[in-house]
Parts: structure tokens; C-alpha cells; sequence
């Protein structure tokens, strides 16, 4: 037997359980790309795809994903190249999860685990076949944990690295902006030398590692706010504040008490309380003709929007509060289910035929992009579909048990405390919490619960490896 192999041999031995995780996420992802051809499309992906080459920055979203992906994807093929580069990135991210859990002393099998929810599950296939940005975010979040936890506590260039990664998956969506909370907090505590931050020594780890981070990070943010001025003649990042926060503030409204203005009186909401619409419905008000007839010729509706949503923030503090933390929950049921109020699950499954929704702008986009007729499969459409709504899920159940997991391990319990991946896993759950509240904050969707697949397993497998461990705490404690 020549030494390549063997080598392989081993390989395959040693990393088998993984090996047929990716063999059967391969499968479903092939099935996917040849059940719906070019690509799946509504909503967003005509967003996208219209500001190529303008890259106007005050749109809905950042600019991120036109420039860095689709540009240079579409300029070597079609819509069908970007989706099979998007399952490209779902199965690598995948592995890359796996080696880095390995790296901090899980197990073959732990490690497997914390890889199967992006390999397996139906939504994250169906995303990854869609023209959106949400893969390439999940791709940048895994990049941003090997940085900062691939070879111990981060040097300064590692924590500069880190700055550049999430600067750019901000510009790709916005939420990824909280995850500087985390990320910060993390280079404090990283390798045990803010126990020494009276010293010299101490302080100058923490402090290199933590100002590297903060200004490369803010030098990204910066240049792409001075891009969102030089087209806006704004300051600022989106033109979607105001939209945002008057979604989330228009459903909880009490507005037979709230002191508003009269220009501002007129944004409430004409339904009773407990008889609202549904939070997207407000978030996107400003299309409705009706709405905006309430006000006077020349109103600056962002404004009235800001001012409404700070002034319900500020007199009903308690009943935001409950609502953000209510869909910040929501993501941990069983079962992928609606609730009153909820955008539709159904936008994120599998139909057993090519999406009718803006079906007009999806021919238009593929005859564009791929010089052909947008088509589904049936029998694969319909086998997708079956997988995913039956055993094809992350019961959000399971994410949450790793969540709790991961912090009773992180703050030291038991074994976890001589550990030395405590650190590690605090910044895995807590990215994990902050990115999923931030996404609460502005209204609930499954689509946005999917940066959990990457987040919470990782950390969950992080805190059960850090509870059963024995021995001395390593560099990353």
C-alpha cells in the first residue's frame, strides 16, 4: 500500500462520521440544484440583482453581496454558478466547523455533531439555493471563530484579521454589527491576561490585541459610511432605520396613551391593539398609498417613523421589551411553525414547483443572468420538500439545550472551570445570542434564525467538551 493510501485509509478511519455527513449534505444540495434551475428568487434576489453595477447603498440592504459575490461570480457564468458556489460554502463551512471543534479537544463524534445541523438541514439547503446573502454571512462568521480561535488567544494581527472579517459581514447585513459586543469582550478575557492588566504585560496583550480589532473593524465601517454619504448625502449605513423601527414599535402602540406630536399621531397604527398586522406589514408601510395620504404633502416619513418608534420605546419600554424578547424565543421551538404575526415559514421550504411568487421578475432575472426560463423538477422538487418539513430541521429545542449548554460551561461549571476553552465557548454562545437578538429586535422570521446552525452546536459541543474535560487549562482559557 503506497503512503497516499494510506493516508487516505486513515483518513477515512479516523473521520468517517463526517465523511457520511458530507456525502449525504452533497446529495441533498445536488438534488436542490438541479430541482430548481437557475437559482430560487423572490423579494431580495431582485434587489440584489438590480443594483449590480450601481451599488447604491440606500436600498434595503448593504452592498456587500452584489460586490463581492455577484459581480464576479456572474461575470464567469450564471445564477446557476452562484448557487452551486453558495453549497460550496454551506459544506465547507461545515467542515470548517468540524476542525476547529476538533482543535479545542471535542471528539470525532462531538465534533460531527456540531457540523451535522449545516450539512443536513432542509433550510439551509433551501437558502444556499436562493439568490441571498445569508450563506456568505454564515461564511464569514465561521471564518471570524478560526481567526480568533484557530491558534490560541489571538496576537494583534489575528485580532486585526478578525476586525476586516466583521467589517465585511456587515456590509453584507447590517446585524452582524452587534457582533462586535461579543467579539470585544472575547479579546479582554482571551488567554487569561486580564488577569494581569495592572501590569504591563497584561495590559499591553489586551489592549494591542483589542485596538487592532476596533480599528481596522471601525476603518471598514467608516469607508463604507463615507461610500453611503458620497450616494446618499447621508450619514449612516441604510436608509432602513426608520422603516425597522417603526415595524417593531407600530405593533405594541398603545396609542390612546402615548403624548405624540400631531405629525407624529398621525403614524399610529388605525387597527386596535390585538388586531394589528403582521410586523413586516408596518416595516413596509411607506409603499402604501393610503398611509402616506394621512400626511401633508412634502412630510419626511423617516422621520415621522423615528420619531414615533423612539417616543413608543421611551413611553412603553416594557412592552418592546416583552415583544423583541417573545421573537427572540420563538427561534427555540420544536418545530418550524408560524405564530400570529409572523412573516410565513413557507417562504423558506421547498415548493413542489418553481416559486409563482414574482414569478414575472424571476423569468426576467434568469433569461438576464442565465439565458434561460426559470424551471423545477417536480419529483426532486417534491422529495425536497417532503425531507424538509418531515426529519429535514433543527428542532430549535436542540439549538437551545446546546445554548444553555454552552453558558453553564462557559461561566464555569464543574470540569469547565480548569477547562481552558471556557473563553472560547463564551464567545461562541455569545455571538450566537447577540446576532439572534439583534435579528429579534428588528422582527422574527426562520430565515434569521439560521446564523444558529453555525453558532450554537459549535458552542454547544464547546461547553460538553469543556464539561467532561480533564486535566490543566490551555492557552485559550
Amino acid at each position: 500500500m503506497t503512503s497516499i493510501a494510506r493516508a487516505t485509509r486513515n483518513l477515512v478511519v479516523r473521520h468517517w462520521l463526517l465523511i457520511a455527513l458530507v456525502g449525504v449534505g452533497v446529495t441533498f444540495r445536488v438534488l436542490a440544484w438541479f430541482a430548481y434551475q437557475p437559482a430560487l428568487m423572490f423579494g431580495d434576489s431582485f434587489r440584489y440583482l438590480s443594483n449590480i453595477g450601481t451599488y447604491d447603498p440606500g436600498g434595503l440592504h448593504p452592498i456587500g453581496y452584489e460586490l463581492f459575490v455577484l459581480t464576479p461570480t456572474l461575470s464567469l457564468g450564471g445564477l446557476e454558478l452562484v448557487t452551486a458556489l453558495q453549497h460550496l460554502a454551506g459544506v465547507g463551512s461545515a467542515v470548517a466547523l468540524y476542525a476547529l471543534t476538533l482543535r479545542h479537544g471535542a471528539n470525532r463524534w462531538l465534533a460531527s455533531l456540531a457540523a451535522a445541523p449545516l450539512l443536513l438541514d432542509g433550510y439551509q439547503i433551501q437558502i444556499e439555493q436562493l439568490i441571498f446573502s445569508d450563506t456568505w454571512q454564515q461564511v464569514l462568521l465561521v471564518a471570524l471563530l478560526w481567526v480568533l480561535l484557530g491558534t490560541g488567544a489571538p496576537n494583534p494581527r489575528r485580532a486585526a484579521l478578525g476586525g476586516l472579517l466583521l467589517g465585511v459581514a456587515v456590509m453584507f447585513r447590517l446585524v452582524a454589527f452587534a457582533l462586535i459586543v461579543p467579539a470585544l469582550c472575547y479579546l479582554i478575557i482571551a488567554g487569561g491576561a486580564w488577569r494581569s492588566w495592572r501590569t504591563w504585560p497584561g495590559w499591553r496583550t489586551v489592549g494591542a490585541r483589542t485596538l487592532a480589532f476596533a480599528a481596522v473593524f471601525g476603518v471598514v465601517i467608516a469607508g463604507y459610511g463615507w461610500y453611503f454619504h458620497a450616494q446618499t448625502g447621508q450619514w449612516g449605513l441604510t436608509r432602513t432605520t426608520a422603516n425597522v423601527l417603526y415595524g417593531r414599535t407600530a405593533v405594541v402602540a398603545d396609542c390612546d396613551k402615548l403624548t405624540l406630536d400631531p405629525l407624529t399621531a398621525l403614524a399610529c397604527p388605525k387597527e386596535p391593539l390585538g388586531q394589528r398586522k403582521k410586523l413586516d406589514n408596518y416595516a413596509h408601510i411607506q409603499l402604501d398609498a393610503a398611509w402616506r395620504a394621512r400626511f401633508p404633502p412634502g412630510t419626511d416619513l423617516d422621520a415621522v417613523q423615528r420619531a414615533f418608534g423612539w417616543a413608543v420605546i421611551d413611553q412603553q419600554p416594557l412592552d418592546v421589551a416583552r415583544a423583541v424578547a417573545l421573537d427572540f424565543l420563538k427561534g427555540f421551538r420544536p418545530t418550524r411553525t408560524d405564530a400570529p404575526g409572523d412573516t410565513s415559514v413557507g417562504r423558506w421550504q421547498f415548493k413542489p414547483e418553481y416559486l409563482s411568487v414574482d414569478l414575472k421578475y424571476s423569468t426576467q432575472a434568469s433569461r438576464e443572468f442565465s439565458g434561460r426560463d426559470p424551471t423545477a423538477v417536480v419529483p426532486l422538487a417534491e422529495f425536497l420538500r417532503g425531507y424538509q418539513l418531515s426529519v429535514g430541521y433543527t428542532p430549535g429545542t436542540l439549538l437551545g439545550a446546546f445554548g444553555v449548554v454552552a453558558l453553564l460551561a462557559g461561566f464555569g461549571l464543574g470540569r469547565a472551570r480548569t477547562s481552558g476553552i471556557r473563553s472560547a465557548t463564551l464567545l461562541a454562545v455569545g455571538m450566537a445570542v447577540t446576532i439572534l437578538l439583534a435579528s429579534a429586535a428588528f422582527e422574527f422570521s426562520w430565515r434569521y434564525q439560521l446564523p444558529g446552525l453555525v453558532l450554537l452546536p459549535f458552542a454547544g459541543v464547546l461547553g460538553i467538551t469543556a464539561l467532561l474535560r480533564r486535566g490543566p487549562a490551555s492557552t485559550h482559557q
